[in-house]
């Protein structure tokens, strides 16, 4: 490659520009150049550092994302199988007792791994939280939660499933 065909920099043509000019090359000039154009790769380093850390953390927190939703529904049927009555029976007194505890480990487990389910909080509906399936008339309040059908989960502070609920709508005015 000649020197006619490499590429020139805009700091070499202010500095080949200036020395055509008083026939002489200033120095000051030229470093001020470089300082530059080194605290903006320098500066761009750092950016890819933090994208990069950004993405590392990102990786971890949110790795078991789709395991986590596969096991959602495990923890619906164990509650179910508690929301079961029960009479006096022994055996069955016995039974509830291990699914309660299995239950508890399994809601421990996530909770280590950062999921934990949606907190209803003042029972009001969060489209961003909440999924209705149902709207129910009701005096009061218009979108108050009324039941939960279905337990919601928030990974971190990523939803992972919305919480399916019924929500409160004015009555119909006659």
């Amino acid at each position: 490659m000649s020197e006619e065909e490499k590429p020139v920099s805009s700091s070499e043509e202010a500095e080949t520009a200036a020395a055509s000019e008083a026939g002489e090359v200033n120095w000051e000039e030229k470093a001020e150049a470089y300082r530059n154009d080194y605290l903006r790769a320098l500066a761009d380093a750092e950016n890819q550092r933090k994208r990069s850390e950004k993405q590392i953390e990102d990786a971890r927190n949110y790795a078991v994302d789709r395991f986590a939703r596969e096991l959602l529904p495990v923890i619906d049927s164990l509650e179910l199988a508690l929301a079961t009555p029960l009479e006096g029976d022994e055996a069955l007194t016995q039974f509830r007792q291990g699914i309660e505890n299995t239950l508890t480990l399994f809601a421990q487990a996530l909770g280590k791994a950062g999921i934990a389910p949606i907190e209803m909080g003042e029972g009001r509906f969060d489209p961003h939280l909440h999924q209705a399936i149902a709207m129910v008339e009701s005096e009061g309040d218009a979108n108050r939660i009324l039941a939960v059908h279905q337990k919601g989960y928030l990974m971190h502070d990523r939803l992972l499933r919305p919480a399916m609920v019924s929500v409160s709508k004015a009555p119909k005015t006659a």
